[in-house]
């Protein structure tokens, strides 16, 4: 039924239809290409982008049409540039690309994942790994740098990172550190080349591995000394363990490599599982990101715990938290994700 205020309740209802469709254009316009070739030729016509990208060109100009009357783009005498609006937002493409690009295909799929609680949702592992490493520049990384410091003098000469997807990670935490080499063990192909192809651009050949295999390969890893002077990293990794092979094989695994390698270090990035806490409806960045990011990961074969039930289990293998760490609050000030550095005890 019709009243006055009909069609104001219906703009302010129909707000989240609105942003899904901007997210969505938003990552497919940065994954393609189209606002770094806006940002290096502003001015540009419709018909000139398409064509370098090799798109249509009828349905780029759709689009572009479509950023337009979301501020994002702009038309001056035919030709299109970015607005400072989508200069901006090219700042924070890797949350698009494992947020939209990588976990779209999950939200397709949860109406039927509630109706079967045996089933998971499946996702694009290519997209999530490479947004996870890329947004990790402005929070995980400068973590993982705080960890590395507070080993001093004692710090590792090589970083061994389990499920590294397509390295980038390992390969920024290498970039500022000359002194070390790295390994990345990574179980999917796609996710290698892609590595393979960073890491010769990056001229860190000589620096870096990249294996394929899993996370539980790594107690059978060769390594000197009992493991003197590696690191074995794990950045949201042990999440999809627990999940997809139960507790027990995240307490063998974290046992297994510290019975082969004791003097080894082990550092562990991951979420506090924290749903139902305040800072989740007050907190800005817990809205747009942790919200969706509990959410997602309930349904994807991922299980987060609690920073205290991690602690827990560190404690009963045995395991010393050497340092702990949360991410630089200018990009993170929600308390959410952590860091912690382990040795072994015994």
């Amino acid at each position: 039924m019709l009243t006055d205020d009909f069609e104001r309740r219906l703009i302010d209802n129909t707000q989240p239809v609105r942003h899904f469709f901007l997210a969505q254009a938003l990552h497919h316009a940065m994954h393609v290409g189209v606002f770094g070739e806006l940002e290096n030729e502003p001015g540009i016509s419709a018909d000139q982008l398409a064509q370098r990208l090799r798109l249509d060109p009828h349905r780029t100009a759709t689009l572009l049409r479509y950023l337009r009357n979301e501020r994002y783009t702009t038309l001056t005498d035919g030709g299109w540039s970015l607005t400072a609006k989508g200069s901006e937002v090219r700042t924070f493409e890797p949350w698009y690309e494992m947020l939209v690009g990588g976990y779209a295909p999950s939200m397709d799929q949860l109406g039927d994942v509630l109706r079967d609680g045996n089933r998971y949702a499946s996702r694009n592992t290519t997209k999530v790994g490479e947004g996870s490493c890329g947004l990790g520049v402005y929070d995980a990384l400068p973590l993982v740098r705080t960890l590395l410091d507070s080993a001093g003098d004692d710090g590792p000469h090589t970083i061994v990172d389990l499920g590294c997807g397509d390295g980038s990670f390992l390969m920024d935490v290498l970039t500022t550190r000359d002194e070390l080499r790295g390994v990345g063990i990574e179980p999917h192909e796609d996710s290698i080349v892609l590595g393979e192809r960073r890491r010769a651009e990056l001229g860190l050949e000589s620096r870096m591995e990249l294996v394929k295999g899993t996370a539980h390969d790594a107690a059978e890893l060769d390594l000197p000394d009992g493991g003197a002077g590696v690191c074995f990293m794990t950045a949201f990794v042990l999440q999809e363990v627990l999940q997809q092979d139960g507790q027990q094989a995240v307490e063998k695994l974290l046992a297994s490599v510290f019975d082969r390698h004791p003097s080894a270090r082990w550092l562990i990035v991951e979420m506090d599982h924290q749903p139902l806490s305040p800072v989740m409806g007050s907190h800005g960045l817990a809205l747009s990101f942790y919200n969706p990011y509990f959410l997602i990961h309930s349904i994807t074969q991922q299980r987060l715990e609690t920073r205290e039930w991690w602690d827990s289990m560190f404690g009963r293998l045995g395991l010393t938290v050497t340092a702990a760490a949360n991410p630089d609050p200018r990009a993170d000030s929600t308390g959410l994700q952590f860091g912690v550095l382990l040795a072994n005890r015994r």
